[in-house]
């Protein structure tokens, strides 16, 4: 009885630790985004010189402007993540793009958390008969 006693907590704690992500040998990825805006107007012309407003999360970021045939390069710093806003003007005309970018990781501490709601479940699952039998003696 003794023996069943002590393999039970164990065999619980053996579970929850078997659940968990291992941490030893782990893959991350990483991004390095940049982006490359072209202005220009109706008629085809390019927006030569045109000044760009980029805001992160609703704040003014940095401001410059386009090359000679419209372009715009920014190169995101870290993950690039945010709600990016790029506005650009030029002659009177004014244009904006939406950029949304997020770090979503996935991880599992839904399954960790399964297996703490579970190990319970079926360690009383498992000492239901010991109760049934106790009862008939």
């Amino acid at each position: 009885m003794k023996k069943t006693a002590l393999a039970i907590p164990i065999l619980i704690i053996a579970l929850v630790i078997g659940s968990c992500p291992a941490q030893g040998h782990r893959m991350f990825i990483g991004q390095k985004m940049t982006i490359d805006l072209y202005a220009i107007f109706d008629d085809g012309e390019a927006a030569r010189n045109a000044t760009v407003q980029i805001y992160r999360d609703g704040e003014l970021y940095a401001e410059n402007k386009t090359d000679s045939t419209g372009r715009f390069t920014l190169p995101l710093p870290g993950k690039g993540t945010g709600d990016w806003r790029f506005l650009i003007s030029e002659g009177g005309h004014e244009e904006s793009a939406f950029i949304s970018i997020k770090n979503e990781s996935r991880t599992t501490t839904a399954a960790a958390g399964l297996a703490l709601i579970l190990v319970p479940a079926a360690f009383l699952w498992r000492r239901r008969p010991l109760w049934q039998k106790r009862a008939k003696r």
